[in-house]
């Protein structure tokens, strides 16, 4: 049986200081990853001042030279020291990794639920085809990656406090993105688009960050192209490239024909001379991506 949750009033997003009754007392995201996040964004910051941080924090500076070690970045000898690491992952990757770190920090406690755990994965996959994605778009892949990672936000808060609800919200929702939101707002009076855009609202993130998390699932969005444009062309190819949330998606596997049918139909929906210039293939995407997603697990 789905756990029911007795119905409040909602809240509107808009106001940040008053949360909608679901996200009421939320389990804190990392403080440490909060203010180097908060540090980054200063564009006078010096990376001798990032490297001094970072090297305070034993736990974070282990995920740091881990990450700078790993296969995403393929060195020629290893680098056993934070300014080192810093220099070579760069400040815009250390803002990635921070992020990364708190949110999968925030959400380890429930990744024992298989339908969770595919959730964590959705979210990495959408983040990194954002930014695979964004030098073909003319966008920064940082800030692509940062709005790829945060675009289900709030999708990671509801399941972090309703965990056993949210598994009933994947089950219950048949398949399909609407109604997945649908079920969202029957039990929590809220979705997580809307959810996400109240909790990335409080985080000082830049405007189209916010309207990305906001409005990625919008079946029409006013031209020009930009950043929310990619991020929920980057969420559809997570789906049709096997990471999606709900089973009902075409994964690649197993049935390749059909998977380049839908990605053809995916890049059709971008403008033509973007279009143009993303043929993946879907077996070697996909790939590349799950390479990438163990060097950050």
């Amino acid at each position: 049986m789905p756990q029911v949750l007795e119905p409040k009033p909602a809240t509107p997003p808009d106001h940040p200081d008053t949360p909608p009754w679901a996200l009421e007392n939320l389990p804190p995201f990392s403080p440490v990853a909060i203010k180097l996040l908060n540090m980054l964004s200063d564009e006078r910051i010096h990376v001798d001042q990032v490297s001094r941080f970072i090297a305070a924090e034993p736990v974070f500076s282990a995920r740091v030279l881990q990450i700078a070690n790993s296969p995403l970045f393929a060195l020629q000898r290893q680098v056993t020291s934070i300014p080192h690491a810093v220099i070579v992952v760069g400040l815009e990757k250390v803002k990635a990794i921070a992020l990364t770190r708190a949110m999968g920090d925030y959400i380890a406690p429930v990744l024992r639920r298989k339908a969770l755990l595919v959730c964590w994965r959705n979210t990495l996959a959408g983040a990194l085809l954002a930014e695979t994605l964004a030098a073909a778009c003319g966008l920064d892949p940082g800030e692509a990656y940062t709005a790829g990672l945060l675009r289900d936000i709030g999708r990671l808060a509801l399941l972090v406090k309703y965990p056993e609800a949210y598994t009933n919200v994947i089950t219950l929702s048949g398949g399909h993105s609407r109604d997945l939101m649908t079920t969202e707002r029957t039990l929590f009076d809220i979705d997580h688009c809307q959810a996400g855009r109240w909790i990335v609202g409080g985080m000082g993130m830049p405007a189209g960050v916010e309207e990305a998390v906001a409005h990625h699932h919008d079946e029409k969005l006013e031209e020009p192209f930009r950043l929310v444009h990619l991020v929920r062309a980057a969420d559809r190819l997570a789906d049709l490239l096997g990471y999606a949330v709900l089973p009902a998606a075409l994964p690649v596997n197993g049935a390749p024909s059909k998977a380049q049918s839908s990605l053809e139909a995916w890049r059709q929906e971008l403008p033509a001379s973007f279009g143009a210039r993303l043929n993946p293939d879907p077996e070697a995407l996909r790939a590349e991506i799950e390479r990438k997603l163990q060097a950050w697990s």
